[in-house]
């Protein structure tokens, strides 16, 4: 069964004019793209979920919503890289506790460097790292991002 929507091979652009002219300036803008993933609770052990995005797209940022609180014995943290326990996009938050189910997210210079063209590291990944025995504990992990005219 095919799935619902429409699938796009390439950036997804939006306005009547791509380029300035005599008539007015350009205004043509690409679409923000996102895809989620909710990272499940799995006793002792850390839960990745991979997210692939196209080359050379900028992310925007991301949501990291914990829907319950992960009771693991002492810690459990949510990073975002190139691999699973990778920091290029996002050093760890806390999970283990819910004050805050969407974590305030901020990025460093050099992770916001690492998010404004991703080249061909196409493979993003959300990990909760956890330390000791979890019974409970999900988050929902969204990646906003634009995927960039590579063609020109």
């Amino acid at each position: 069964m095919a799935a619902p929507g429409t699938a796009f091979n390439g950036p997804l652009l939006s306005g009547p004019r791509r380029y300035a002219d005599n008539a007015g300036p350009a205004n043509v803008g690409l679409a923000i793209l996102s895809q989620t993933a909710v990272l499940n609770q799995n006793s002792t052990n850390n839960v990745s979920a991979t997210f692939t995005l196209p080359p050379n797209s900028q992310i925007l940022d991301f949501l990291a919503d914990t829907t319950t609180a992960w009771n693991s014995a002492a810690s459990a943290g949510l990073t975002i890289g190139t691999a699973a326990l990778g920091t290029q996009y996002v050093s760890s938050i806390d999970v283990k506790t819910n004050t805050n189910p969407r974590a305030a997210i901020a990025p460093t210079t050099a992770q916001l460097a690492a998010m404004a063209d991703i080249n061909n590291n196409t493979s993003v990944v959300a990990t909760v790292a956890v330390s000791g025995a979890t019974s409970a504990g999900s988050t929902r992990v969204t990646v906003r991002y634009v995927q960039n005219l590579d063609f020109e």
